[in-house]
């Protein structure tokens, strides 16, 4: 089958297919990182690459090397693990200096010291395009699965969902967006301490990157129960309305479909933290409430390979 009608995740379920399983892995290909016990304790490991062109929409080095290290962070803390150390391999083209790659390692080291996080190493190659490979570790605070969701949790968010998708579109067209949904795009925040209350009491979590209605229906999908949201519930950005009705976008599409936030998207029975939006129940799918209505969710979001 060719690839662009596979999509990536029937990409991964014929890896899964084809490579021997570990027993002792606690997570692996159906999660945003793999979970493993070693001697010294459980640790999360994650991997991520990206190209100019696909992930980037800014030349600056000191932005790229932002959202390189928060795009592997959250795949850590959905995991219900912290940063600890990080490998980053590039692929260079001709006509890139000394001083972008002084620029951008600055910029990575930065943000890696926010969490008390190093960068240890890597590799360099000349390439036809920029292109990097990010490894990122860290011990796990509480193991937390795709497939751990429960009935009579809350969904709960980190943050603001639609914004760096509408700052995604904003820039790709030459609109005009309020500062904050370009700076979702370009320039993405976590909050570290927010995960750190949410993590202990939470049975299950995910980076919604790909889109909110994706992710949330993998939650769905792996732990085997139904997953209702509520559109009045879910955080955006003030100015994102009118954005949407001043170019003539779905506001709901732009919120559950187009992804690039990277926020966390936690399980927990009776959370005190976060942003709840929903609930998990006996059952199966994704359902939204809205205007007093409950539907179906279709749970698609940015797939590679089918989405490109």
């Amino acid at each position: 089958m060719d690839l662009a009608k596979a999509g990536e995740r029937r990409i991964i379920e014929a890896i899964k297919d084809t490579v021997r399983r570990n027993p002792a892995m606690i997570a692996d290909f159906d999660d945003d990182a793999a979970i493993m016990e070693l001697s010294t304790g459980k640790y999360a490991v994650t991997t991520d690459m990206g190209l100019m062109e696909t992930h980037f929409l800014t030349k600056d080095p000191v932005k790229i090397g932002k959202k390189i290290v928060t795009s592997n962070v959250t795949d850590l803390l959905a995991k219900g693990a912290m940063p600890k150390y990080m490998l980053v391999s590039l692929g260079l083209p001709e006509g890139y200096t000394l001083g972008f790659i002084k620029k951008l390692y600055r910029s990575m080291d930065a943000e890696m010291a926010k969490y008390g996080a190093h960068i240890i190493g890597g590799d360099t190659n000349k390439s036809g395009g920029f292109v990097y490979s990010v490894t990122m570790f860290g011990p796990v605070l509480k193991p937390l699965l795709r497939a751990g969701a429960k009935a009579g949790d809350s969904v709960v968010l980190t943050g603001q969902v639609g914004s760096a998708s509408a700052g995604y579109i904003a820039l790709k067209n030459g609109l005009k967006a309020d500062s904050g949904i370009i700076r979702a795009q370009l320039e993405p925040e976590i909050d570290l301490e927010l995960c750190r209350k949410i993590i202990p009491g939470a049975n299950a979590g995910i980076d919604i990157s790909d889109g909110l209605a994706y992710e949330l229906g993998e939650i769905a999908r792996l732990s085997k129960k139904k997953i209702t949201v509520y559109w009045d519930r879910i955080p955006v950005h003030e100015k994102l309305m009118e954005f949407c009705r001043r170019n003539r976008l779905s506001m709901e599409d732009i919120v559950f479909h187009y992804g690039e936030d990277y926020q966390i998207a936690y399980t927990a029975p009776k959370p005190k933290h976060g942003i709840v939006i929903g609930r998990v129940e006996e059952g199966k799918g994704l359902h939204l409430v809205k205007d007093g209505r409950e539907r179906k969710l279709e749970p698609k979001g940015y797939e590679h390979f089918k989405s490109n």
